[in-house]
C-alpha cells in the first residue's frame, strides 16, 4: 500500500485499506502485545490518514506496518532480514520524499537506517557485480539527500527499490 499510496484513487485506496486491515486483523492474534499494538495502531493512523486524504501519512504508515510484519513473518528464510529492512528504508525515503513539504530529516533517519542494515548484510552478497552496485547506488541516493536534490534522490531511490528485489532474487537463487 506504501507504494501504491500516492497514485490508487479513492476507490481503490479504499479496497486497499480494507485488504490490509483484513490482513493486519489476522496477524495481530499471532504477534507479541506490542507488537500487536503497534500495528493495530498503524492501521488506525491509515484509517486516519485516509480520512484527511494527506497521502504521505497513509504510505509512511504503510511502511512502518510492513516493516512490523516481515520483522514478525520474514517472507522467506533465504532472504536476511536486513534485505525486507533496505526495501522498508527505501520505502520510507521514497515517501518521505514525495510529502509536501519533503521530509529531508525523515529521509536522513531511513538512509542511516539503509547503511546500518547494508552493513549487516553486505558481506552475505555472493554476486560481487550485485554487491558493488548496491553500494554505488546507496551512495549516490545518499549524495542526493545531502545535497538536497529530490530529482536525483527521487531517481536513486527507485534504483535502490529495484536493486533490493535484485538482490532478494540473488539470496533466493542459494
Amino acid at each position: 500500500m506504501g507504494e501504491q499510496a500516492f497514485t490508487a484513487t479513492p476507490d481503490q485506496l479504499a479496497i486497499l485499506v480494507d485488504n490490509a486491515s483484513q490482513t493486519a486483523r489476522g496477524l495481530v492474534g499471532l504477534m507479541p502485545g506490542d507488537s500487536s499494538k503497534e500495528l493495530d495502531g498503524q492501521m488506525t493512523a491509515i484509517r486516519e490518514a485516509v480520512k484527511r486524504d494527506e497521502r504521505a501519512d497513509i504510505a509512511l504508515s504503510a511502511v512502518e506496518a510492513f516493516k512490523l510484519v516481515v520483522t514478525r513473518f520474514p517472507p522467506d528464510t533465504r532472504i536476511p532480514l536486513a534485505i525486507s529492512y533496505l526495501d522498508y528504508a527505501g520505502f520510507r525515503i521514497q515517501a518521505d520524499l514525495k510529502s509536501v513539504p519533503i521530509r529531508w530529516e525523515d529521509a536522513d533517519a531511513a538512509m542511516a537506517y539503509a547503511k546500518e542494515q547494508w552493513s549487516v548484510v553486505e558481506s552475505q552478497v555472493r554476486n560481487e557485480n550485485l554487491r558493488m552496485r548496491f553500494v554505488n547506488e546507496l551512495a549516490a541516493l545518499d549524495s542526493a539527500l545531502v545535497e538536497r536534490d529530490a530529482l536525483a534522490a527521487s531517481a536513486a531511490v527507485i534504483v535502490e527499490l529495484d536493486s533490493v528485489d535484485a538482490l532478494e532474487s540473488d539470496f533466493q537463487s542459494h
